[in-house]
């Protein structure tokens, strides 16, 4: 008897914390005037349980710890009032929620301790937590490092076609340590759920492989036993389905009214009175921090121990303990080996990339179905399945989308090097997860082949017109457009030094073989020596050679000299003195692209461009209909040289 009774006192100081928790986040929201209500009433006890009673980390950035990743972002004012209360930053932190210059953004950022992934676009933070149960399963197999990650989600990430893209990845290769928290309240900002959607979730998840768990999310016991019951799965990743009250507990209990409302101080009063809590406004009671410490004690005991588990395993075995300290502070060196040879730059890419994963042990390779093409694979290793987690080419299907946020995961999970490819056209696919890594300054390389209009006879639907302007025009991201073996590889040092991810735009015609200099590390660069020079051609990739014609035809009458653009983005970080070395000549421009970002260096009558979305053909005939052979552009540069 005395048992059942401390039991339920438990049961019941565990829904009184819960309860002070969702009024905290509700006024957290109030005094910002914005944020999601919501959700906060449907997800709180689930999130609750989750970080009481599982979630193993201090806070740090320890690679063993268990990930958590809100991907349904909007629901981060519960997540942030348990982080607060769990003691991960001051609880003060909630007065500036929303607010600038604050801790606590409207959505979360990796900025904020306990947060492991950026979200808010829907849909992402799902393939990001992917990302890092594959992560996991490497480390694990090599290191016997060994955690879980959780995701939670609601209705919208379910609908957006990243998510279910990455679901199924996950239960392709089997991930048993990923753990979907679905909170299904059946509601989204327009209205009832099914207003949009038909789908039997239940059948949808077991058709993709999953364990599915079915729960009330609003019983902390019964969310609690659920989870435990996840843990224990041994072959599959598993969905907890918890069935939730949007807006619970008010007036808008179940409306798609309450998701974005920012409840008043008479309602939040009401609410207070209904869940019988008494803390002050903006805190918790003394009591409940005083329990949350006890908690988080708990978890910190829990946590040690595998910490202290897996140091013990690798003080047991030197040369794994070595091995496993480069993997996870990236400390991998490798060797430039030349490639004088006319070739595409894909297949020269193809070349360096394997030579560099001889030495650089944890570079991860994934293909949206296309390596075949874009050469981007590993060629002496295994490919990654659910019985062999060490392979490092991972095949993701037709799947751009979930490709990119499933490599922000990995590399979010730190410990790798990941690259992923597919045609330079098909990053339109992939723009978002681009985005997001550009805003966690991720190392990912994406790798995009076929990268100028005439690298392919398949259509206008398959050549990049506007696509280099696109990802030209993403803050912190490097985009590079490689002629030679030796500007590959610079790309690479660029990859493993300027923690941004970096686009590799790769032709798939050969390109004649031309020598580069060591000021390539300056993103622009002469390719000849410059004496007297009258004007500069800036080019970039398949398009170098073109402009090594047009110099030559014009030797007798100007003195021109090629600049290869091999990152504008590199470039304009350099000092004024060398971009003035480059920019106070006449500029003219030859590439195969939109070309807007070249505006800023020379007028457009100068930008020998292309602005229309091409057609099949053969390249010679290609040329010739939009103007890019050495005697029209020679001829134009002439007349406008004559001009000035």
């Amino acid at each position: 008897m005395i048992l059942l009774k401390l039991l339920g006192d438990n049961m019941v100081y565990d829904e009184k914390i819960s309860n002070e928790l969702k009024v905290l986040a509700l006024e957290a929201i109030n005094n910002a005037g914005s944020g999601h209500s919501g959700s906060v009433l449907s997800a709180g006890d689930i999130l609750y349980t989750l970080y009481t009673r599982h979630l193993l980390s201090d806070g740090s950035d320890n690679i063993a710890r268990d990930r958590f990743v809100l991907s349904n972002g909007h629901a981060c004012a519960i997540l942030y009032a348990i982080l607060a209360g769990l003691n991960y930053f001051d609880i003060n932190e909630l007065k500036t929620f929303r607010k600038f210059g604050g801790l606590l953004s409207g959505h979360p950022e990796i900025s904020i301790p306990g947060v492991d992934a950026s979200t808010g676009p829907l849909g992402q933070g799902v393939a990001n937590a992917v990302g890092m149960a594959i992560a996991e399963t490497i480390l694990n197999s090599k290191f016997n490092l060994s955690h879980y990650t959780y995701c939670m989600v609601g209705d919208g990430c379910l609908e957006e076609g990243v998510g279910l893209e990455s679901l199924s990845i996950a239960g392709l290769y089997k991930l048993n340590k990923f753990i979907l928290l679905y909170d299904k309240n059946d509601v989204t900002l327009d209205g009832k759920l099914s207003k949009s959607n038909v789908d039997d979730m239940v059948l949808k998840f077991r058709s993709m492989n999953f364990n599915v768990i079915e729960c009330d999310g609003h019983d902390i016991e019964q969310i609690d036993k659920s989870i435990i019951q996840a843990k224990k799965e041994q072959e599959n990743p598993t969905v907890i389905i918890f069935h939730t009250i949007i807006g619970k507990d008010t007036s808008l209990a179940g409306s798609n009214l309450s998701h974005g409302k920012v409840f008043n101080e008479s309602e939040i009063k009401e609410l207070r009175k209904k869940l019988n809590v008494n803390s002050p406004y903006l805190d918790l009671s003394e009591n409940t921090k005083e329990k949350l410490s006890n908690l988080k004690n708990e978890i910190l005991k829990k946590y040690k121990k595998r910490v202290d588990k897996l140091s013990q395993y690798l003080n047991k075995f030197e040369d794994v303990k070595e091995k496993y300290l480069k993997f996870i502070n990236n400390k991998f060196n490798f060797k430039e080996k030349e490639f004088i040879e006319t070739a595409s730059t894909r297949q020269m890419n193809n070349k360096i990339l394997n030579e560099i994963a001889k030495e650089v042990e944890n570079i991860i390779v994934l293909s949206a179905d296309l390596s075949s093409s874009t050469k981007v694979r590993i060629e002496n290793d295994s490919d990654y399945s659910a019985s062999n987690r060490v392979g490092r080419n991972i095949a993701l299907g037709v799947r751009e989308h979930a490709m990119g946020a499933i490599a922000n995961g990995i590399a979010l999970h730190k410990g790798f090097n990941v690259i992923c490819s597919t045609f330079l056209s098909f990053s339109n696919y992939m723009l978002p997860a681009i985005r997001m890594a550009s805003i966690m300054k991720l190392n990912v390389m994406f790798a995009f082949s076929h990268s100028s209009i005439y690298d392919t006879p398949d259509g206008i639907t398959h050549l990049p017109v506007e696509q280099l302007d696109q990802l030209r025009l993403i803050p912190d991201l490097i985009v590079c457009r490689p002629f030679n073996s030796n500007e590959i590889y610079q790309v690479y040092k660029w990859y493993f030094t300027q923690n941004q991810p970096i686009c590799l735009c790769l032709s798939r015609g050969d390109i004649d073989y031309c020598p580069s200099n060591e000021d390539m590390n300056k993103g622009a660069y002469k390719l000849f020596i410059d004496n007297s020079t009258d004007a500069y051609i800036i080019s970039s990739g398949s398009e170098i050679p073109l402009a090594i014609e047009v110099m030559d035809k014009l030797e007798n009458k100007y003195n021109i000299n090629v600049v290869s653009m091999l990152s504008i983005e590199i470039f304009e970080k350099q000092n004024i003195k060398y971009k003035n070395s480059i920019l106070s000549k006449p500029i003219f421009v030859i590439e195969s692209s939109t070309c807007v970002k070249y505006l800023k260096y020379t007028n457009e009558n100068k930008i020998f461009s292309v602005n229309v979305f091409g057609s099949s053909g053969d390249e010679a005939n290609l040329k010739k209909k939009y103007g890019y052979t050495s005697n029209i552009i020679a001829k134009k540069i002439l007349n406008l040289l004559k001009e000035q």
